[in-house]
């Protein structure tokens, strides 16, 4: 991405963001957790410890509104407690059917899924 002008670099970083939280998300509801969806706190920790591990608090939250806006995520908001967790869980985000879809398509187009 260095040949990119600032502007096209810094959207598609953003992109890659998106699309690593649309990630997660999908792995959560595959693995099929007792509660669904994953708090913003959860995601900001799977991102640092994975690709993103500078990305601040404030940017996970402004991405995952961003793919709330757009459809691809979904919040939920009641309290559940969550034995597998071992704590009760409140606002959190869930992948959408449009936002899987758009995952895959964004994956295929980049060979990453056959």
């Amino acid at each position: 991405m260095d040949d990119l002008p600032a502007g096209a670099a810094a959207a598609a970083d953003l992109r890659d963001e998106l699309l690593e939280i649309l990630r997660q998300l999908n792995r959560n509801e595959m693995e099929e957790t007792e509660v669904a969806g994953l708090e913003l706190g959860e995601l900001h920790h799977l991102l640092l410890h994975g690709p993103y591990p500078r990305l601040s608090a404030p940017q996970v939250e402004t991405a995952v509104g961003v793919l709330v806006g757009n459809g691809f995520a979904r919040q939920l908001t009641d309290l559940v407690y969550a034995w597998d967790r071992g704590r009760v869980l409140g606002e959190r985000y869930a992948i959408t059917p449009e936002g899987k879809a758009f995952l895959l398509e964004s994956l295929r187009r980049t060979n990453r899924v056959e």
